[in-house]
């Protein structure tokens, strides 16, 4: 995970579709594969057993013929769950997280953007990744919750703790992420409960009045089904923004075009980055029926990886996928997944990199990066930048 390219390159045009026997799984490198896979629906693939599971859980914990549902009570976590559910759940909360809901963010992005640049830029040296990015995606957060925006460094400071990992052992400690978030976000949820949950925070109040099977759902259960949302929008845009930004400097042409139109530029620079920055490398699935994907047959019970990071350096589908190319086509897309399962966040993660990226290139004249300080902490599913220093003029 140090550098993944190249062993991605071995996969795709050696073994598209590799089996690790030891775990029951097919890891599947190719852009066109993957968004077969992705395209089955009819609860053929479902994350099942979490959509990070540690090689211990693929080793000891083995399927043999039919896959059985989840039991919904106590309901678990909605990525967990096939259709019907997982639809219900996401439509629950997904108001403020639709073109429209997202378009009314703008405002905000932009002042809390400013705000830090504020702060920041007269220090002339900062870390982009944490104190802007970071920060910025943090206050967004808490304004989805419902919670006071002086509560974003805690909120930073918990997500990037509990999202660091160890590439001996593997994945995430998913069990205690989604304990320690719970427990610090079930108090807001329960206020918002209290006072009424009439809408005005509609990422938790949607949840609090839903009605599973005519019950409503405990505040745990609510405070469960968000734990992606909470997660996800404070971690990931940081980095890419950071690493986008990064990028633009390694390529004084494509910068300089960018900033001749960054109202007109930056939304088609911001694709590109996707593709070529974001972090997340891979996401796993369980077959709950048999189905044949790239002509392999696979089992219920049977476990398959998506490497995301591979598909967006396929020549396949990309020209010269490994360079960066700020102004490139891309019809199609695999940043944000693909399917039933595609991030609910992506129209509110594309405008916070939009607003970041504008913002920081419209007040800072000059920039360079100091990459003696760069920090990409090790991982098993990421390769992103925890940290970039910055030093402006």
């Amino acid at each position: 995970m140090s550098n993944p390219l190249p062993y991605y390159k071995v996969l795709r045009e050696q073994y598209p579709v590799y089996y690790i026997e030891k775990y029951d799984t097919f890891v599947f490198s190719r852009f066109e594969d993957i968004r077969e896979l992705l395209s089955q629906g009819d609860n053929v693939f479902i994350a099942s057993e979490q959509t990070l599971p540690s090689p211990e859980h693929l080793q000891t914990v083995r399927h043999f013929g039919e896959m059985t549902e989840l039991p919904m009570d106590p309901l678990p976590r909605s990525s967990n769950l096939g259709s019907p559910w997982y639809e219900e759940f996401r439509h629950a909360q997904i108001k403020p997280l639709r073109p429209n809901g997202v378009a009314g963010f703008e405002g905000l992005v932009q002042d809390l953007a400013n705000e830090r640049l504020d702060l920041l830029l007269p220090a002339r040296r900062f870390d982009l990744t944490r104190d802007y990015g970071g920060m910025v995606s943090s206050a967004v957060v808490c304004h989805l919750f419902g919670l006071p925006k002086a509560r974003a460094p805690e909120v930073l400071n918990l997500v990037n703790a509990l999202t660091a990992s160890n590439p001996d052992k593997g994945g995430v400690d998913l069990g205690r992420l989604v304990e320690d978030i719970v427990r610090y976000i079930q108090p807001a949820i329960e206020t918002r409960r209290d006072a009424g949950a009439d809408g005005s925070v509609p990422l938790v109040d949607g949840m609090i009045n839903y009605r599973l099977m005519g019950r409503a759902l405990t505040m745990r259960e609510v405070s469960m089904q968000l734990v992606s949302v909470f997660v996800g929008a404070t971690e990931t845009v940081p980095k890419v923004a950071a690493a986008g930004l990064l990028e633009l400097s390694r390529h004084p042409d494509a910068l300089a075009q960018v900033r001749c139109d960054l109202s007109g530029n930056v939304p088609k620079a911001v694709e590109e980055i996707l593709r070529y920055c974001a972090p997340a490398q891979w996401f796993a699935r369980t077959a709950h029926k048999a189905t044949v994907v790239a002509g392999q047959r696979i089992n219920p019970g049977q476990r398959v990886m998506v490497l995301f990071g591979s598909a967006a350096r396929d020549d396949r589908e990309f020209e010269r996928p490994n360079d960066f190319i700020w102004n490139r086509d891309i019809p199609r897309v695999l940043s944000f997944g693909f399917g039933q399962h595609h991030c609910v966040g992506l129209h509110l993660a594309r405008l916070e990199l939009r607003v970041l990226i504008t913002e920081f290139l419209r007040r800072a004249s000059r920039f360079n990066f100091d990459m003696t300080q760069a920090v990409r902490q090790p991982s098993s599913f990421q390769w992103g930048w925890n940290s970039l220093t910055v030093e402006t003029d």
